[in-house]
């Protein structure tokens, strides 16, 4: 039972500590993001793993072709993109934010993380209420 109860404890911790992590990018660091209009070069099928559609953007005075976070639109459209204000390294496309935003770490992320962990404290505390009624009637037959 004192095992069970410590596992329950740091499967709650865990939960916290993951809720508490920064919202980092893949790039190394937080990044502040951009909107702008990009055109679709190269469209991937959807029903590929991990499939994205090539873009072409202009970032400052840059024109780069960069993957962009979806896939199957039609070549020559054009969509409204996230990419980061300052590019460094590999650069890619991502969907606008919700609300509108054009800056930040990407309100996606967040909403995820927090299903996540909310999902994860739900489950500790129902796996601590049934260890509590267990426990209590195994001590009334006792």
């Amino acid at each position: 039972m004192l095992l069970t109860l410590v596992v329950l404890g740091v499967l709650g911790a865990a939960a916290i500590a993951f809720a508490r992590w920064p919202l980092l990018d893949s790039g190394g660091g937080a990044r502040e993001w951009r909107t702008t209009t990009a055109t679709v070069v190269r469209s991937a099928s959807c029903g590929a793993p991990d499939a994205r559609d090539l873009v072409r953007v202009r970032v400052g005075e840059r024109r780069l072709r960069v993957p962009f976070d979806g896939c199957g639109h039609p070549e020559g459209s054009r969509l409204e993109v996230r990419v980061p204000a300052r590019p460094s390294g590999e650069v890619h496309a991502r969907p606008p934010e919700r609300g509108g935003g054009t800056g930040g770490t990407g309100l996606l992320v967040f909403d995820s993380r927090a299903s996540t962990v909310l999902c994860v404290l739900a489950a500790v505390s129902g796996a601590g209420y049934v260890l509590m009624l267990a426990g209590g009637s195994r001590g009334l037959s006792a």
